[in-house]
């Protein structure tokens, strides 16, 4: 079994994928460690309006695209959870769930984690797949003519609604501020639903129900008005926390645990290390930005690499 590389690659989403397919051109050997579905969250997206070349595609379908691109290429994906990144005499150590592997370099290219709500961590963890769930494409179909709750005010939020809106009976959505933070477009597409209700500035208290939701306890943070929702349905989307955990080198990541990188280069503060796509500290994450960060963090490797 192959274990060592000229570079490895966290992560096969958009970013991961671009980085492999330059990669794997110019005759480097690549490989891409995934713990999870090929293409990353595109898998969960309801719907992507801003990619280019494709108008109004669902996220599953554009994965298989870009899932496509690996295939043509030949690039080979380690199905594994990478536990542990170190480096030791110019030499990076991956371990994984279910092996050890090491590289000259290396590109993070991990995603993101929806953040919870964490109201009571131990209860929201309970009720997922009870009622509550991160994803309307995996889940929306369980909640077919029923009243449900979506929380948030970016473009996620916004979308998920949307599409729920289309197969339940009601949605409501609630956001802590009076603006959101998504498209203005996508916000107007969602007021002119008819089964659409939208309240601002409201955040959940308490989620009703012991084993499903049953309901949503919120509050108005300007009036302290509180209210309870009957909703059969909870789909928090407040935001996301980087998949970085897993990286043991002092000095790589921020406080947020985000990773900092030149932007010319995607090259982190460790040499031989990169990074691309969503970890990144950058307040606009969209699908192409993380497909070119892969790429110039490709080129960055083959010039590292000296090839």
């Amino acid at each position: 079994m192959k274990t060592n590389y000229e570079c490895l690659i966290i992560g096969c989403g958009p970013c991961g994928i671009g980085a492999a397919v330059k990669l794997k051109a110019a005759n480097i050997d690549v490989a891409i460690i995934e713990k999870g579905a090929p293409g990353g969250k595109i898998n969960i997206a309801p719907r992507v309006d801003n990619y280019p070349g494709q108008t109004k595609i669902s996220g599953p379908d554009l994965a298989v695209i870009f899932f496509q691109r690996v295939m043509d290429a030949n690039v080979e994906i380690i199905g594994d959870e990478v536990l542990s990144l170190t480096k030791e005499n110019d030499v990076f150590n991956l371990k994984c769930a279910h092996g050890e592997y090491t590289a000259k370099t290396v590109i993070i290219a991990s995603g993101t984690t929806e953040r919870k709500l964490n109201l009571d961590p131990q209860k929201e963890d309970y009720l997922l797949g009870r009622g509550l769930s991160y994803c309307a494409v995996c889940d929306g179909h369980f909640f077919k003519g029923q009243d449900i709750l979506v929380v948030g005010g970016g473009n996620s939020a916004l979308k998920e609604a949307i599409y729920l809106a289309n197969i339940c009976h009601h949605v409501t959505l609630i956001h802590r501020r009076n603006e959101f933070r998504g498209n203005q477009r996508t916000v107007q597409e969602l007021k002119e639903l008819p089964n659409v209700t939208i309240m601002t500035p409201y955040i959940p208290l308490e989620i009703i129900g012991e084993d499903k939701v049953e309901g949503v306890r919120i509050k108005n943070v300007e009036t302290e008005e509180e209210t309870t929702l009957v909703v059969q349905g909870l789909f928090p989307l407040v935001g996301q926390i980087p998949n970085t955990q897993f990286i043991d080198i002092e000095g790589v990541k921020d406080d947020y645990g985000s990773v900092p990188v030149d932007t010319k280069t995607m090259a982190t503060s460790v040499p031989g290390l990169f990074a691309g796509g969503d970890p990144l500290p950058r307040l606009l994450k969209q699908i192409y930005l993380s497909e070119h960060d892969g790429t110039v963090a490709a080129e960055s490797v083959i010039k590292y690499l000296g090839k």
